[in-house]
């Protein structure tokens, strides 16, 4: 969790992408969408760092929930920068890959997380 909040945030809030076009002064919203995914997912996963301290199912279940977004967002990026005349400073390829990552880890931490809080099956109390 600290390690993608880490990362998220370096890239969302240390690296400047240009946000408008310099040639019409127009602002570029691909760009921006990435930079803000960026910098929520690293909002996102901090917090839910600091809530597993707190309460450790509610802070996986945040980062699992947030790694879903993070990874849908990215994947509309990847097809958005793939279809316009800008581009968004992260390359298509790249966000694919970030997307299939995250969505991935996500989506089997979701899992597992709903796994545990399912009812199983109740226990006789004589063992049998």
């Amino acid at each position: 969790m600290l390690f993608s909040a880490a990362l998220f945030g370096y890239f969302g809030f240390m690296l400047s992408f240009p946000e408008t076009d310099l040639n019409t002064g127009k602002l570029i919203p691909l760009v921006v969408t990435l930079k803000w995914t960026l910098r929520g997912a690293a909002i996102v996963f901090l917090t839910s760092a600091l809530l597993v301290m707190v309460r450790h199912g509610a802070g996986e279940l945040l980062y699992a929930l947030g790694g879903l977004a993070a990874a849908g967002i990215f994947l509309v990026i990847a097809l958005w920068d793939l279809n316009s005349t800008y581009y968004s400073g992260v390359h298509p390829f790249l966000l694919f890959v970030f997307a299939a990552w995250n969505g991935y880890g996500s989506w089997t931490s979701l899992r597992t997380i709903l796994a545990m809080r399912a009812p199983g099956p109740e226990l006789d109390p004589d063992g049998f």
